[in-house]
């Protein structure tokens, strides 16, 4: 019988500070066949709407105007079907734009939109028109955040939001096997580490950046950045700042070093003049010398290592225009 049915345990109500709810892991592979040679966009997404009303369905028990999560999970397909979503960013802004055209009674909707990396299969030293390999677990990541300003007719345009994205490319994984070196730091009764000059060096790199919209006097919006080449060029520079020249590099006096040369690097880009700031974030994958070599009558020539990722030192780096 519902008419009797006890439905709370609490004697008071105590104030709600923040609430919002949406779904996680919706899955999603959106392929491109508008040509012969197709294009495949593979993406996990989740999303959060908020809505001070729904603070009642937590308090109240009233879902009135509630946007289910199985409501949210359902677009996700719509819009990949819909739109070109051929980036994390611009699927996430055309995701949360359907969301507060849609429903009017939330305030905010946001995406976290994180795609795996499909290279093209080569077969007789020919790219293969339709079949992929999946090789690297390096992610391409957006989160996209569009807030409503007000009643504002304007908000099918998107002028009446404000809208925040932030990228990322995460798991990177690179090895440099010479030109590194870490000398000249604290060493006290804790210290063990011998100073070198010959070290291999390998992270495991994740990268983040934000955006500027006011370009020398010239407002753009977000819709009309190309997230495809700003991404590219970034993981070039990458790269370049880490590794130096293809013939013989570029000297690491430690990762510290490095990474925020390659920050530099990124902001210095005259095509990147669109990205505020980059945060570099590189834990240590270590390959320690396999000296003991030398125990077992072979000489130890930065030619042997011990490949281990525990314990793992963390290095964090923040640059942004002044």
């Amino acid at each position: 019988d519902n008419v009797n049915r006890i439905s709370t345990l609490r004697k008071k109500d105590f104030p709600i500070t923040d609430h919002n709810h949406g779904k996680a892991r919706v899955r999603v592979l959106k392929v491109d066949k508008s040509s012969s040679v197709h294009k495949v966009y593979e993406y996990t997404v989740q999303t959060k709407v908020w809505s001070p009303k729904y603070e009642l369905a937590f308090s109240k028990e009233d879902n009135t105007d509630l946007v289910a999560t199985d409501t949210q999970k359902n677009t996700v397909y719509v819009v990949a079907k819909r739109t070109k979503a051929n980036s994390p960013e611009q699927f996430g802004l055309d995701l949360c734009l359907q969301f507060m055209n849609e429903y009017n009674v939330l305030t905010a909707a946001e995406a976290t939109v994180e795609m795996c990396q499909w290279e093209r299969s080569i077969v007789d030293g020919e790219r293969h028109e339709h079949g992929f390999e999946k090789h690297s677990p390096e992610m391409q990541v957006a989160v996209v955040k569009i807030d409503r300003k007000g009643d504002d007719d304007d908000s099918a345009t998107g002028e009446g939001y404000t809208t925040s994205v932030t990228s990322f490319i995460q798991k990177m994984t690179i090895l440099k096997t010479t030109q590194s070196g870490f000398e000249g730091y604290l060493k006290d009764k804790y210290t063990l580490l011998p100073e070198t000059t010959e070290r291999c060096v390998a992270t495991e790199l994740d990268c983040t950046w934000t955006y500027t919209l006011d370009q020398d006097g010239m407002t753009a919006s977000f819709s009309e950045l190309d997230y495809i080449d700003i991404r590219s060029r970034i993981r070039e520079l990458l790269i370049k700042g880490i590794f130096g020249p293809a013939k013989g590099g570029v000297y690491s006096a430690s990762l510290q070093a490095t990474i925020y040369d390659a920050a530099c690097l990124i902001l210095e880009d005259e095509e990147l003049a669109c990205v505020h700031s980059v945060k570099l974030y590189t834990p240590n994958l270590h390959y320690l010398p396999m000296k003991s070599l030398e125990m077992l009558g072979e000489t130890f020539e930065d030619d042997v290592f011990i490949p281990t990722s525990e314990p793992s030192g963390t290095i964090t780096c923040t640059v942004c225009r002044e």
